[in-house]
């Protein structure tokens, strides 16, 4: 999985706490959806709530938005305690995966339509319409009506009447949902790059890793009402801090193992599905004897048809399945205790002929550095 993190985030690091979750809980009878969560984001950060259907993140949009009332626990913007607004009084707007647009109304009837509820006079209100197409770029199509819209019209248009109204707080509910994969990965760039260009701090709940991934300067993984962890894209992939993270995130492959020598600088640990001891060429907070996983992403390890030159790090194996991607291909290979290890390849050389194929005995290794070591 490709790893995009904004550029701007280094900018917003250094940012005061601008919305603060403190504490926070949902109870739906005797159930609890949302478990005692505490979030800090910053003024102009977009930041995903990352999980699985039923882990919490659409309640906890809910409650920022003001739909649902925490049954403990505090929400603060900019200082302020929001947690008895009613969804009119939060100067917070969110657009939903359906995009809600008025079927009868045009497009520019759509973006005045908040506006004139807060009674702006008719000048201040064109003007505000005409710089939001010219931000959407959708000043030719102001006369259609939605059905007359493509699914990425319809979603600019959606973003733009969330927007029109300069809210504090934008709330992004499973924003890609409608679109198809093609328009929905161009669409990630083009919103973060208007949510950028106005400024405005965002929230998105999503299930779609790669979505997250993409637009977000951070991400908050959720897991059974939970926060598990928070982080960049990069730091979320490349250091998960919890065996769930780590294998919610991408793909990535698990060898159970026992500390064997743990040493300051370097840590070995042996593996029941490896020939040789996995070697980790850095210290971690361990103890001898100690049960861990072994956590690999599939493009951090080589696959070759001859054995590495190399002491750790190495099992071998039999290609089953092959993933042919284009670019990459996938590798399935069955390790002599029965386990399945996926290699990641770029497709480098042209002709087929060339490349490993099903059934050859290959050697799976990797580099000191390439695995990441999970305590719980």
């Amino acid at each position: 999985m490709e790893v995009v993190e904004s550029s701007s985030f280094a900018a917003k690091r250094n940012n005061p706490d601008y919305l603060s979750v403190d504490k926070v809980s949902k109870q739906f009878g005797g159930f609890t959806a949302v478990n005692n969560v505490s979030l800090t984001i910053k003024k102009g950060e977009i930041f995903a709530l990352l999980g699985a259907s039923g882990c919490g993140k659409s309640t906890l949009l809910r409650m920022l938005a003001g739909f649902e009332k925490p049954s403990s626990g505090d929400i603060y913007l900019q200082g302020d305690q929001i947690n008895n607004l009613e969804p009119y009084q939060r100067p917070i707007n969110m657009m939903f995966q359906s995009y809600a647009l008025f079927p009868h109304m045009t497009v520019e009837q759509n973006l005045a339509f908040g506006l004139k509820q807060d009674k702006l006079d008719k000048s201040k209100i064109q003007k505000k319409i005409d710089e939001m197409l010219s931000l959407v770029q959708m000043e030719h199509l102001k006369a259609r009506k939605p059905h007359q819209l493509s699914g990425g019209q319809q979603q600019r248009v959606a973003l733009a009447r969330s927007l029109i109204k300069e809210p504090k707080l934008l709330l992004l509910d499973e924003p890609m949902g409608a679109l198809d994969k093609k328009l929905r990965a161009r669409m990630q760039l083009e919103i973060v790059n208007i949510i950028e260009s106005l400024g405005v701090t965002c929230v998105m709940v999503t299930h779609d890793q790669e979505e997250a991934m993409t637009m977000a300067d951070r991400i908050a993984i959720m897991n059974a009402g939970e926060i598990s962890q928070v982080g960049t894209p990069s730091e979320v992939y490349e250091q998960p801090n919890s065996r769930f993270t780590a294998e919610f995130i991408g793909s990535v492959n698990i060898l159970e193992g026992v500390v064997k020598v743990d040493e300051p600088n370097y840590v070995t640990i042996h593996c029941n599905d490896t020939e040789a001891d996995v070697y980790i060429g850095h210290g971690i907070t361990c103890f001898e004897g100690q049960p861990v996983a072994v956590a690999l992403r599939p493009e951090k390890v080589a696959i070759s048809s001859y054995a590495p030159d190399q002491k750790y790090n190495y099992v071998t194996g039999v290609v089953k399945e092959i993933g042919y991607f284009g670019s990459h291909s996938v590798y399935h290979v069955e390790l002599p205790s029965g386990k399945e290890m996926l290699v990641t390849a770029l497709n480098d050389i042209r002709w087929g002929n060339e490349r490993l194929t099903w059934g050859d005995t290959v050697w799976v290794h990797w580099d000191d550095n390439a695995a990441v070591v999970i305590t719980e």
